[in-house]
């Protein structure tokens, strides 16, 4: 047998060397895309995983066993415009942003305000509509400003904006926290709180389709701009998502979803603002 030359020996190692090399570069590029949300955007692929409470009517809520509602509608929107499968999850609201962070959904479409503290966890895509904080108080209340209240009993859903800008008020005398924002409201009707702070739209649409015994006091405290939220760093998927909600914005699919469920198109300026009475928010 001929035995193989050193040169040869070398070249032999060398080529090895190389391949072992790339195939080591290929797993090495693989997973730094990953890390950075270019690979694997999606949990499943062609299908969008997309979560919202189920608990804030008009937006998600339970119509029997079935979720529906504006984020539900605008999921669905969402989800044929980028040309994949729908599938919707559900969890207390306060729960969605680890839900997205441990991978269980691609993105959370409930209305949920960006704020400092949620933008270091995840990351947020372009407003998808405008609202103000309103308190609720039982009609027969005189109440014109909730910050002249004395020292009220105010209710909320758990880990809302809410809870923290009512935590950082002098005029609030207790915060009572709740898993949705509508027995909140229930409990204002029957008494057992002086007010509920949740979303205008929300508490007049309660108050239009439930026949709910309240009113806004005042004016929103504040404004509110909502926006899709995904994992930190799956910066391809939000992108994908603003182009999406863009394209739906355009061709008049949003203000079809928008005025089914609200009688206007809550993407606008004066969608916050106080309406001249509860019909003006009126859903299907």
């Amino acid at each position: 047998m001929k035995t193989p030359s050193t040169n040869g020996r070398r070249a032999n190692a060398l080529v090895a060397l190389t391949a072992a090399s790339l195939a080591l570069t290929a797993c090495g590029s693989s997973e730094e895309e990953s890390s950075d949300g270019s690979e694997g955007k999606l949990l499943t692929d062609g299908t969008l995983v997309v979560a919202m409470s189920g608990e804030f009517q008009p937006f998600s809520h339970f119509e029997g066993d079935q979720l529906t509602g504006f984020d539900y509608d605008i999921g669905a929107a969402i989800a044929e415009e980028m040309g994949l499968e729908l599938k919707t999850e559900t969890g207390a609201f306060d729960s969605l942003i680890q839900g997205v962070k441990s991978e269980r959904y691609d993105v959370l479409i409930a209305s949920m305000t960006p704020t400092e503290e949620r933008d270091k966890q995840v990351d947020f895509t372009d407003p998808y509509y405008l609202s103000g904080a309103t308190v609720f108080v039982p009609t027969d209340n005189d109440c014109q400003d909730p910050t002249q209240m004395d020292s009220p009993n105010i209710g909320v859903a758990s880990g809302t904006t809410y809870e923290t800008f009512l935590s950082e008020q002098d005029w609030v005398g207790e915060i009572r926290t709740f898993s949705s924002d509508i027995t909140a409201l229930e409990d204002t009707e029957v008494g057992r709180l002086d007010g509920g702070m949740t979303d205008r739209l929300v508490g007049l649409y309660q108050i239009d389709q439930a026949d709910r015994d309240l009113r806004p006091c005042g004016d929103p405290l504040y404004t509110e701009e909502p926006a899709f939220a995904v994992r930190e760093g799956n910066t391809d998927l939000r992108d994908e998502l603003n182009e999406a909600l863009a394209t739906i914005i355009e061709d008049g699919t949003y203000a079809e979803v928008s005025e089914k469920w609200f009688g206007q198109n809550i993407l606008e300026s004066d969608a916050g603002a106080p309406a001249d009475d509860a019909e003006q928010t009126s859903g299907d």
